[in-house]
């Protein structure tokens, strides 16, 4: 009831077109294919190719979503440690959410393999459902692809709560601007 409540609610048109806009697909796909799937995942399915081919591919799969979610999760916290980061940190918030929303919306799909990959849109030429996803192929191994309706709902929520921190940060940073303020050794 819970998943159907939000699906129908909060992942309307709306939801849509804040979250998964052509400014969030292009950075998200070049994070997640480039540096996740070919570089990083290059990485462990080399290392690990001669002695567990299996492992090997599950992090290879992994480091897709894996790095798409950490680089900006990096960034925000990079930013929350600089001067003037504030000023930053709503447009990595809401990359950060759509990273999450997209999570989300893959891991919802793990069982049915119903959503085309973003693959098909520019390097395969898979139609939806052919294949199955990511998170099919990182869930199933531990055994929780059963989950996958409680997993995705929870990347979709984080995601939401991540554009929704974006537009306060807005408010906060910009709107409500609190100078940091000198103290004077006389003060005290």
């Amino acid at each position: 009831m819970l998943c159907w409540w939000m699906t129908a609610n909060w992942d309307g048109w709306y939801m849509k077109t804040l979250m998964y806009n052509i400014f969030a697909y292009g950075i998200n796909y070049l994070t997640h294919e480039v540096l996740g799937h070919n570089f990083v995942g290059g990485v462990f399915w080399f290392v690990l190719y001669d002695v567990k081919r299996e492992l090997g591919a599950w992090f290879h799969t992994l480091a897709g979503n894996g790095v798409e979610t950490l680089v900006p999760l990096s960034l925000y916290l990079y930013l929350l440690r600089i001067a003037g980061g504030r000023y930053l940190t709503p447009f990595v918030l809401y990359w950060l959410g759509t990273t999450l929303y997209g999570a989300g919306r893959y891991a919802l799909d793990a069982r049915a393999c119903s959503l085309p990959l973003t693959s098909s849109d520019m390097m395969t030429n898979y139609a939806p459902g052919e294949i199955c996803g990511d998170w099919n192929h990182i869930l199933e191994p531990l055994g929780l692809l059963e989950y996958d309706q409680i997993i995705g709902m929870t990347f979709i929520a984080l995601g939401m709560f991540c554009a929704l921190m974006a537009l306060w940060s807005i408010y906060e940073g910009w709107f409500r601007n609190h100078p940091i303020q000198a103290t004077n050794s006389a003060d005290f």
